[in-house]
């Protein structure tokens, strides 16, 4: 599992909105600009349970009052970490996790 700050998140945000699906080592390229010793395979992940997340969301099968879930155990415990998104849920400060 790997752990997000708030910081993180947004040079996540700000390295996508650089490196476009059609920039050679993207994955690589985000890492760098995370930086926190996240890497490639960690800034795939992290992409790929947002996109997961979002198209829950838009598919109305995501609880809103919960925030970003962390996984069922993190639902259950009604755990409001956020994943870069602060659209008036609370969230617990400096941490984002994911599998």
């Amino acid at each position: 599992m790997t752990t997000w700050s708030d910081s993180e998140n947004a040079r996540f945000e700000s390295a996508l909105a650089t490196y476009d699906r059609d920039t050679p080592d993207r994955w690589e390229r985000i890492a760098a600009a995370v930086g926190g010793g996240k890497t490639a395979d960690d800034i795939r992940r992290h992409y790929d349970y947002l996109v997961n997340d979002v198209g829950s969301i838009e598919a109305g099968h995501h609880d809103a009052d919960a925030g970003y879930p962390n996984g069922t155990a993190a639902r259950n415990n009604n755990n409001n970490n956020n994943h870069g998104n602060n659209s008036g849920r609370s969230k617990q400060k400096g941490k984002c996790t994911n599998s």
